[in-house]
């Protein structure tokens, strides 16, 4: 026969440190935190896992598939319903199927929601950050993980800036070329160059691209989609031919800035056409000078 002691310790076992029974007569269970905190649910933190594929369907609105925000509604048939579409449905009936008997608040949804956090969308580059949903927008406008992509076709690659300049000259076997604003350079124009600021850090290339019966050149700068606003322009001159008739091209205009998140899309509209039999070209190089823009620097 167990003693006394020993059932009053098999039963603290099976109540897995819970007072607390359901109307079955078994012992409830509670977060470590919960206990401490007695109702309030004020403890210590702690983590659930959420599996499954679709689990993101838990925090959408039933009609419109946006993520729910506070106030939240549901009808007796469990369609949760955000606060614009119940607006516009009106009527005070489930904008999914209807109802209108039991339709009204669901504080717990809404209390849940202002307590999970979700992860930053650039968490696969490095971002660490978990805000609650309403607090994530205005996060992700400046997180400093916000990534750039290849401009190679089908790559997919896609980080900071600092490792894709790394991932296009070891992976792409692109040339390379570091400069400084307002001072000229020279740069292949017909073999694939990543461009370097020594200033800060920017990252550009020419986009070359056949047109006509020549070649056409337009620079690019490959920055992240939450980059502050700034203009570069940049200046193309081809190198002047030697012989009687020389002959030497030139344009001036601005540098398209795009993190390539969508590819290249379309050629810009604004190019420099260098013909295909021009002898001053033979090598491949064009001087290049990269201006950034003094008004610039504004979100």
């Amino acid at each position: 026969m167990p003693s006394g002691d020993e059932e009053d310790a098999d039963d603290r076992s099976r109540s897995r440190g819970s007072d607390e029974i359901d109307a079955c007569g078994r012992p409830l269970w509670r977060p470590n935190g919960y206990r401490g905190a007695g109702q309030q649910g004020h403890g210590d933190v702690f983590s659930v896992h959420i599996d499954g594929f679709d689990y993101d369907r838990l925090f959408t609105c039933k009609c419109c598939r946006r993520m729910l925000s506070s106030p939240v509604f549901q009808c007796p048939f469990g369609h949760v319903t955000c606060s614009r579409c119940d607006s516009e449905f009106g009527d005070n009936r489930c904008s999914s199927c209807g109802a209108a008997n039991g339709y009204g608040r669901n504080r717990a949804v809404e209390e849940f929601l202002a307590r999970i956090c979700f992860s930053c969308r650039n968490k696969e580059h490095g971002c660490t950050t978990l805000l609650a949903h309403h607090e994530m927008r205005a996060h992700e406008e400046s997180c400093l993980y916000e990534p750039c992509f290849c401009p190679i076709p089908h790559c997919g690659f896609a980080g900071q800036s600092y490792a894709l300049k790394a991932h296009l000259i070891g992976r792409h076997h692109w040339r390379t070329v570091n400069f400084r604003y307002g001072e000229s350079f020279h740069a292949h124009a017909l073999e694939s160059t990543i461009m370097h600021s020594k200033d800060d850090g920017e990252l550009f290339f020419l986009d070359s691209f056949r047109e006509g019966r020549g070649t056409a050149l337009s620079m690019i700068c490959i920055r992240p989609d939450n980059a502050v606003t700034q203009e570069f322009t940049y200046e193309l001159k081809t190198p002047t031919g030697s012989g009687r008739r020389r002959h030497k091209l030139q344009m001036q205009s601005t540098a398209r800035n795009t993190s390539l998140r969508n590819g290249m899309g379309e050629k810009e509209k604004v190019f420099l056409l260098v013909p295909n039999d021009m002898p001053c070209i033979e090598d491949g190089y064009v001087e290049v000078c990269i201006r950034k823009d003094a008004a610039g620097g504004t979100p």
